[in-house]
């Protein structure tokens, strides 16, 4: 049996293929580097804070003898706490455990899996690995090998947990699924290095220090508020914590960017491990379908979530995301095998339209192109197995339906609530994804925008335009694609903007192939500022010239020109209410950000009263009178919209804020807006359909 459920590995495969990279050495020397200095300077903090609080008790105990007294006993005392309080903040985060949770993870045993442990423990055998202390299953489309972190961890042997995903094991044939666990295992076999478990918990150590100090800054708040003397005392001790900090922070990104450059290099070397003993072609096959699968989990999990407010449920999630991953598969008309959709890296490339190409030293991970340029080099190819992974599995179809469940323990469900089988979910899913298609004849040229007619003189148009062009000519592969380059060159914008800013720490970026500096960014940003402004130029002429073929097809003209005025009164609208949303929270948003005087707060709240509430009042009227929001299509925002608009909020009573009107007020903005777009769209497509005929 275990035979048969278990692919097979290379025959024969170079060692020095899987040795570590001189590279690898490389970055293992500057992690230790950086250790060692930060072990130095923390030892002189140590040691200066050993001074100071030798000091502090001297002058403390020395000022109470000399003048005994309830005063001289308060600094006495809080000149001893500084002391104390600063060793406790450098020495407190040391022996912290930290506690690797996921709430969804369920521990199996061997004896309900006994095919599933048989695999993985031949799999340890071949990568020379520990056996797991535990086995646990979760919902997700991942895999891990985990533990409770701590100091002492670094130094003591400690037995590791592997978490499978169900997610991952409903979405990869039984090749590819020995590559992903082969690659968790080799992050820890005899062959991997051992340093990153040591840096990675210097790195918490220090991150804690800086970043995760709500426990010790209770500590401060509840001494400080014992006596306003000893408040002063704690005003010292944050300082010289702020000043330690800042020692730190310089620290942690030395060892930080240190140690991510050691953990893509520990990727690549766990992946050389998979390789040689599951294959590249497995690997790579593998992390492209992850890429997808990720993807179709959490469409599924949306839409179970939008299920709830039907109080249903879903009853096997995992079913739901084959759904969606086989709906993608028939989209994009990829050949399925075993039921499962074949994802080449090739196709997941071609979602990435992205000019730019730079080395973000603060990944962990490299990218999917890395990975595979690393794997090729190997070339270790091995036969696929597309045996389904849950034959590994006792009774899947009711360990699915548990982990389902269990996705619901946090959720509070007003009644009992009614499962959805997965027939359900399809004809559910099928009819969301066709609400928002658009005709297949226009190729692509409207899909993930709205066409901008806001300042078009349709009248003038109609009267006195004319299109040449065939339908051809408007609508191709080409027009096809514009939309998606307008939008990679505005996210390539962004990313060089953010290169020039210093918001992404890089000094160089290839674009088009060329290598730039940080000083050529302006010449980059105007180049595509100027091809995204001639591609908008392009599409918005296009669209012009489309509208006018069709005004011009016989018999159309008026029924065309009556569709366009309908759909631009409602985007003007639109965009009108849009803007009043976000006028509004802007209004608001002091309240929550915090650190406001009273007459402050009093002044938002008269603008709210007399200019934002009053406006959103009317502009709810009009939704409802317009048929934007009815009670047959969305009763509930229906029924808070008529009960809002009979109400008289304070907002601020008593010095104190009324939250539950805030968020009702912010809320049903939002919510309204959400109903609105739904609308909007829907006049589109009926524009975009009927100009069809």
């Amino acid at each position: 049996m275990e035979n048969i459920l278990y692919p097979p590995s290379p025959l024969n495969t170079a060692s020095g293929k899987l040795s570590v990279s001189p590279l690898f050495r490389q970055q293992v020397s500057k992690v230790m580097g950086s250790i060692f200095l930060f072990i130095a300077v923390y030892l002189l903090l140590v040691l200066a804070a050993i001074g100071l609080a030798i000091a502090c008790f001297y002058v403390g105990i020395w000022i109470i003898l000399a003048m005994p007294r309830f005063i001289t006993l308060l600094i006495g005392l809080g000149l001893m706490g500084v002391g104390i309080s600063v060793i406790a903040f450098l020495v407190k985060f040391i022996f912290a455990v930290s506690q690797d949770e996921n709430p969804g993870r369920v521990e199996v045993t061997e004896q309900e899996q006994p095919q599933l442990f048989a695999f993985i423990r031949r799999l340890t055998r071949e990568t020379n690995t520990p056996f797991p202390k535990k086995i646990y299953v979760s919902p997700d489309v991942n895999a891990c090998v985990f533990y409770n972190s701590s100091f002492w961890s670094m130094f003591l042997p400690v037995r590791k947990n592997l978490e499978i995903g169900l997610g991952l094991v409903n979405s990869i044939n039984i090749s590819e699924f020995k590559a992903v666990m082969a690659h968790e295992f080799g992050h820890f076999s005899q062959r991997s290095m051992k340093l990153g478990s040591f840096t990675y918990n210097v790195n918490r150590v220090i991150h804690n220090m800086l970043y995760d100090n709500s426990s010790y800054t209770a500590f401060l708040s509840s001494w400080g508020n014992i006596h306003s003397y000893l408040r002063f005392f704690v005003g010292i001790t944050v300082k010289i914590a702020q000043g330690i900090q800042w020692v730190l922070r310089g620290m942690y990104t030395i060892i930080n960017k240190s140690y991510m450059s050691l953990s893509r290099e520990m990727e690549f070397h766990a992946d050389a491990v998979a390789a040689g003993i599951s294959g590249s072609n497995n690997l790579v096959s593998a992390l492209s379908r992850i890429e997808v699968a990720g993807n179709c989990y959490a469409t599924a999990l949306r839409d179970a979530n939008d299920r709830l407010k039907e109080n249903k449920v879903a009853q096997n999630i995992f079913t739901n995301q084959l759904t969606v991953l086989r709906s993608l598969a028939s989209e994009y008309k990829l050949p399925l095998r075993q039921g499962l959709p074949e994802v080449s890296y090739h196709f997941i490339q071609s979602f990435s339209r992205s000019r730019i190409n730079y080395k973000n030293q603060w990944a962990s991970h490299p990218t999917l192109e890395e990975r595979k340029a690393n794997l090729d080099r190997l070339a270790i190819e091995v036969p696929v197995d597309d045996t389904s992974v849950w034959q590994l599995f006792n009774q899947p179809q009711t360990l699915q339906e548990q982990m389902t469940g269990n996705l619901y323990k946090s959720v509070a469900l007003k009644d009992t609530p009614e499962q959805y089988d997965n027939q359900e979910f399809e004809t559910f899913y099928s009819a969301k994804k066709q609400t928002y298609a658009l005709p297949a004849d226009y190729k692509g040229a409207y899909d993930a925008r709205y066409i901008d007619i806001r300042d078009w003189d349709i009248a003038t148009l109609s009267d006195h335009g004319s299109s040449t062009r065939t339908l051809e000519e408007l609508f191709n592969e080409e027009t096809g694609q514009l939309q998606s380059s307008i939008t990679s060159n505005q996210n390539d914008l962004e990313i060089v903007k953010a290169i020039r800013e210093k918001r992404i720490d890089v000094t160089s970026f290839d674009f088009d192939g060329d290598k730039y500096s940080r000083k050529d960014c302006d010449a980059v940003i105007a180049r595509l500022e100027k091809e995204i402004a001639e591609q908008i130029a392009t599409q918005q002429s296009a669209d012009k010239e489309a509208f006018l073929f069709f005004l011009q097809q016989p018999g159309r003209k008026e029924a065309v020109k009556a569709n366009y005025l309908s759909y631009q009164a409602v985007s003007n609208r639109n965009e009108e209410y849009v803007a009043l949303v976000n006028k509004t929270l802007q209004t608001i948003h002091p309240f929550y950000a915090g650190g406001i005087s009273l007459d402050e707060v009093s002044a938002i709240i008269s603008s709210l009263k007399v200019t934002y509430e009053p406006a959103l009042k009317k502009a709810y009227r009009e939704l409802i009178d317009s048929g934007v929001i009815t009670p047959e299509d969305n009763k509930e925002l229906y029924d808070d919209i008529v009960a809002f608009s009979g109400k008289n909020y304070a907002y601020f009573i008593s010095q104190q804020f009324q939250n539950h009107e805030l968020d009702e007020l912010s809320g049903l903005a939002i919510k309204a807006a959400e109903a609105f777009n739904k609308y909007k769209f829907t006049c589109y497509k009926k524009m975009l359909i009927e100009q069809l005929g």
